[in-house]
């Protein structure tokens, strides 16, 4: 007898937008309307009004614009067209704006979309890493939490590489996760290219999240023991070979290669061992690796909290903390191999080291360095919010986690508010009222009866409203104004301040001036101008797009020109002018060597049109 076929079922457009909008027939309904609210929820707090901040941080913006001018320069990420010296950063995230700057054309909005479009992207593979851990319900509060989180919103509206950084860690955590569940080692293999990619956006920055993601897989990876770490080498050779693949191609470049700034000696070696990896810790380095208290408050236990810092991301780490030890204690039956305990192994481990480390790193600390703790924090207070809800229905023990984590959230939401009292004062009085009825229904869940089911789930609904609205309206007002990425910080008193949208040299006429002569007089140098500092030249190359010779790079530190090679690119014909003084303050410090020559050797332009420094005539 032959089988009977049938013709496959061919759903119409009705039925298939019905099964677009429902989801998978297993999860809740309000699983699939809840996660599109968050994307959206991100979208909307990325994306409006994006380009009031102009460049943001010309710095980055300047090189994002030599990479859309220049092949070389896009490779190595460099400060102007003419490769003289590069960011101090590997440049995968510039790659992405440059690339954005071609296709687009150079903007503010070119400049600052392929953050923003990280930022959602990290959100949606959030909810599908924390849903295949825990449960629908845990993924959709998870990528919420990351959404609302102030600092996320920061980052994602500024052209600094953290975005980028924090989509690449979370695809590392999913790839672990699906290595976790298969045993398969091209998936660990994948989550250690993730992390190379992270060490190629802010270097030893990305290796950070190696500890949780080495820890997840060797307890709960199937398979013997020799096995989980022989697969646990092949991931970590991945990521050396990811890593390595950049500073290995500007170590054996044939031709001439810009000097690497940041770095003491031009080698990208020394500025992934100083500058940008033990210098951040220790503060070693001098001016190039200390500087930690400026930015980021006192190292210490109470950094997190400070006044600097807590506000960027402190919001829900007691829930978080909370969260993480309830959930170690209730999947402490499990097999080995249990998903749900490699989960709180890989966001706890996460959290608990980038919160060692940045606290208690000596060197240069910015706020929004906490972006890279965020998702963490966020999957531990989604999962937490789940399991706890549920355990509270238990015990008593049970009850009185979720109470903890509620009140304690609470507390340092209305802390956190008290620093910024002409903001939105009606939420201190408000989130306490909405905790006191959430931790009722807490209590109204351990005791049958006491509470409707609707009761009780609007008792739920106040609670979490008690732990979210302080960071919801932070991240709001980071969303309602422009941001200075030079040193970019969430909140309300952010807001106010911005890089401006025209970030140039004063973004004055003058300056304006002082361009268009340097435009018509360059003749036949390579280099339109010489000035110290990027923040005298990366308006000049933002505006001109010409070769521009950063003295010092970033901030005029590092020994890039020697007066020597100065005098050789004058006397060659590549450069004609420096400027001395102006927003970059001149060549100083170890650079007056140079200031001096220029005086000695050059003749003062009394028409250049420039209200800041005085412009030189060095060469013929």
């Amino acid at each position: 007898m032959s089988a009977t076929t049938f013709p496959p079922v061919r759903l119409g457009a009705a039925d298939r937008l019905r099964s677009l909008a429902r989801g998978r027939p297993e999860d809740p309904a309000w699983v699939r309307p809840g996660i599109a609210a968050a994307l959206l929820l991100a979208a909307l707090l990325c994306l409006w009004d994006l380009t009031a901040s102009g460049y943001s941080n010309t710095y980055y913006a300047a090189a994002a614009k030599a990479g859309s001018e220049s092949w070389k320069a896009w490779f190595f990420g460099s400060l102007d067209p003419g490769s003289f010296i590069t960011v101090d950063k590997p440049p995968l995230s510039l790659w992405l704006m440059g690339l954005s700057a071609r296709v687009l054309g150079f903007s503010s909005f070119s400049l600052l979309l392929p953050q923003a479009l990280c930022t959602i992207a990290a959100v949606a593979l959030l909810y599908a890493t924390v849903r295949r851990v825990f449960t629908p319900a845990a993924g959709v509060l998870a990528a919420a939490a990351l959404a609302i989180t102030p600092v996320t919103v920061a980052i994602a509206r500024v052209d600094n590489p953290d975005a980028l950084l924090v989509l690449l860690l979370v695809a590392s955590a999913w790839f672990t996760v699906r290595a976790v569940e298969s045993g398969r080692t091209r998936h660990l293999a994948l989550a250690g290219a993730m992390v190379g990619l992270a060490f190629m956006t802010k270097m030893l920055q990305g290796w950070m999240v190696l500890p949780a993601l080495a820890a997840a897989y060797a307890i709960a990876g199937p398979g013997p023991l020799l096995l989980r770490a022989w697969q646990l080498a092949v991931a970590g050779v991945a990521t050396l070979a990811v890593s390595a693949a950049w500073p290995l191609a500007v170590s054996l470049w044939p031709g001439s290669t810009p000097y690497i700034g940041g770095s003491e000696d031009g080698s990208v070696w020394n500025l992934i061992l100083g500058y940008n990896g033990l210098g951040r810790i220790f503060g070693e380095g001098g001016g190039m690796g200390g500087g930690g208290g400026m930015f980021g408050g006192t190292p210490g236990l109470w950094r997190m909290l400070n006044e600097q810092v807590g506000g960027q991301v402190a919001w829900l780490l007691p829930l978080a903390l909370v969260s993480l030890g309830a959930g170690l204690w209730l999947t402490r039956g499990e097999p080995r191999t249990g998903l749900r305990r490699a989960g709180w192994v890989l966001f706890g481990t996460w959290a608990l080291v980038h919160l060692l480390v940045f606290s208690y790193a000596q060197g240069i600390f910015h706020p929004y360095y906490v972006s890279a703790l965020a998702p963490a924090v966020a999957a531990l207070s989604g999962a937490g919010l789940v399991a706890m809800w549920r355990w509270a229905e238990d015990s008593w023990a049970g009850a009185a986690a979720p109470l903890a984590a509620l009140l304690a959230t609470a507390y340092v939401a209305v802390a956190l508010l008290a620093r910024t009292p002409d903001f939105a004062p009606w939420l201190s009085t408000a989130i306490p009222a909405a905790a006191a009825i959430g931790a009722f229904g807490v209590v109204a869940r351990r005791v049958p009866g006491l509470l409707g089911r609707r009761a009780l789930a609007a008792a739920a609904v106040a609670g979490v409203l008690a732990m979210t609205a302080g960071p919801a309206a932070y991240s709001v007002a980071t969303a309602g104004g422009a941001l200075n990425g030079n040193d970019v910080s969430a909140g309300p008193a952010s807001a106010a301040r911005g890089g401006g949208p025209g970030g140039f040299v004063g973004g004055s006429t003058a300056d304006a001036d002082l361009i268009a002569f340097l435009e018509a007089n360059q003749g036949s140098a390579k280099y339109l101008v010489a000035a110290t500092g990027s923040q005298a030249t990366a308006g000049i190359i933002i505006a001109s797009g010409e070769p521009v010779v950063t003295i010092g790079g970033f901030n005029g530190g590092d020994p890039a020109p020697t007066v020597d090679e100065l005098a050789e690119l004058v006397e060659t014909g590549q450069l004609k002018y420096v400027l001395i003084g102006g927003r970059g303050g001149g060549p100083g410090g170890g650079d007056s060597e140079i200031s001096a020559w220029v005086q000695e050797h050059g003749t003062v332009v009394e028409d250049a049109g420039t209200t800041g420094g005085t412009l030189y005539r060095v060469g013929a």
